[in-house]
């Protein structure tokens, strides 16, 4: 998510906030071709920050000048409680309260993209290669001591601005199935105290299921979880049926879930043991040699901190899953105990293969690792020899928090 104030400063002439524009998103994206391949459907999907549909539209043209051929959608975030830590402010949820606000901030962003691409004017009416969508919780609380049990009424409101939303242009909603609570709750627990509420979601789709596509977000913790919400989502013939189902946190805190998450939508069943460790091991593999690859180039494309995050996260789901006790209702290792080991040998060589290119004969201690003896803090912590103690220390607090 990128704030439109960030990105298009308000301080300056507009020629001068163009220039820092392009340099902005070329800094945060990189070049358009990288998220397009082989003639592909576009993938990228930027989502802004805004409260002025002015500068939003011209945000908007400008990106979509540059990235249309990569651009899928704009997003509108209109579900973050606090975008800046000093507190809400009149972004993000805080636009739930601004019914027409929210409506004109939708017309203004597919006004840029109809800009951006250089069609007619009367190109209201169309539907656009890029579309608009908006992300939002389904209520909103002025105070945590204001949060109530969710009834018709609160219902009532976010048909009432769903309905806005649709009628601005926007063709897809992802709605987090928690109230936002603005003030008197960190954005932490704002993703946890708020009880969840499935069942707006559904009417919503039910209720716009041919108008717009609805995609459920919040509380996924597990494939399991995953499985449970697909399962009881209806069938094609639906029209009730979730078009998709978000989650941010779930797989940062368990990335490897991911290599069973399309055998489970292909066909609704439970992912086999075998077939989940033998891809799992061929997608780390991939991506350690993926990492090798770019950190032996002259100028490379990621820093190694950008790339070991990715290992640290695996190092970490791993180690639960090692130690998982069979009271744990909240997930379900889907590997064994000797196809852990094994993974985490190929962590283990990879880690230092990592190490040596990093070195690159400079006097720096490796770190030792056992491997003959299973030991994950030791691993992790290994990695500390390549982005530095505080920087995993950074990460270990972050992932505590998801």
């Amino acid at each position: 998510m990128e704030k439109v104030d960030d990105l298009f400063p308000r301080n300056m002439e507009d020629d001068v906030a163009l220039d820092f524009l392009m340099k902005s998103l070329e800094k945060r994206l990189g070049d358009e071709t990288n998220y397009r391949e082989n003639n592909e459907d576009p993938k990228l999907v930027l989502q802004f920050g805004s409260n002025d549909p002015e500068r939003l539209r011209k945000c908007v043209k400008y990106t979509v000048a540059k990235y249309h051929g990569s651009l899928r959608e704009i997003n509108l975030n209109c579900g973050c409680p606090s975008i800046e830590s000093g507190g809400a402010t009149t972004y993000g949820a805080s636009l739930m309260k601004e019914v027409q606000l929210t409506s004109d901030l939708v017309r203004a962003a597919r006004k840029g993209i109809i800009e951006g691409l250089n069609m007619k004017e009367n190109s209201d009416e169309l539907q656009l290669p890029i579309g608009v969508s908006v992300k939002t919780r389904i209520a909103v609380f002025e105070h945590i001591d204001d949060m109530v049990d969710l009834d018709d009424d609160h219902y009532n409101y976010l048909q009432n601005y769903v309905t806005k939303i649709v009628d601005a242009g926007a063709n897809h909603i992802i709605l987090h199935a928690r109230p936002a609570i603005l003030s008197g709750l960190s954005p932490v627990k704002n993703r946890i105290v708020p009880n969840l509420n499935y069942e707006f979601v559904k009417q919503v789709q039910s209720d716009f299921g041919e108008n717009i596509t609805v995609t459920l977000n919040g509380g996924i913790k597990s494939i399991h979880h995953l499985k449970k919400l697909i399962s009881t989502n209806g069938d094609d013939n639906n029209k009730s049926t979730i078009y998709s189902i978000m989650a941010g946190r779930y797989p940062l805190e368990r990335p490897l879930d991911l290599v069973a998450i399309e055998q489970l939508l292909s066909n609704h069943a439970s992912p086999s043991t075998f077939d989940v460790y033998e891809n799992t091991k061929k997608a780390l593999k991939q991506y350690l040699d993926f990492s090798l690859s770019i950190q032996n180039t002259k100028q490379p494309t990621y820093t190694i901190a950008e790339l070991c995050l990715p290992i640290f996260l695996v190092v970490e789901q791993l180690r639960d899953d090692y130690n998982y006790e069979e009271e744990d209702f909240t997930y379900k290792p889907l590997l064994s105990y000797s196809e852990i080991e094994d993974l985490y040998d190929i962590v283990v060589e990879g880690i230092s293969s990592l190490e040596d290119l990093c070195k690159k004969g400079k006097a720096k201690k490796k770190t030792k690792i056992d491997q003959n003896e299973i030991n994950f803090k030791r691993l992790s912590s290994s990695i500390k020899s390549l982005v530095g103690t505080k920087v995993v220390n950074k990460w270990k607090r972050n992932r505590s928090e998801l």
